[in-house]
């Protein structure tokens, strides 16, 4: 099995439903793959207004960068992406299939 990292958006998503991701984030990690929490944010959320994630999950602010650029400087090499607005992860691609 590929130990996978999975990156995960705060605003929206995570805090859409708390205890689904937190549910997830635990069963990802038993399963031996990381979670980060990505967050468009220029600084972490603050805990005692917002939904807590667990303290085993780190937070990487992206600011103004492209979210897979801010992970990566942070030593996460991101394989699946979740997050309400993905537009945020990196430029866009556009797909040639030849046609």
């Amino acid at each position: 099995m590929k130990r996978l990292t999975i990156g995960i958006d705060f605003d929206d998503t995570f805090t859409a439903d708390p205890d689904l991701w937190r549910r997830f984030i635990g069963d990802a990690q038993r399963s031996g793959h990381v979670v980060v929490c990505v967050t468009a944010r220029r600084e972490p959320p603050d805990f005692s207004r917002s939904p807590r994630l667990p303290d085993s999950v780190q937070i990487v602010c992206a600011g103004q960068d492209w979210k897979r650029h801010a992970a990566a400087r942070a030593g996460f090499n991101v394989d699946i992406w979740i997050d309400d607005i993905p537009s945020l992860i990196e430029p866009s691609r556009v797909l040639d299939f030849g046609q």
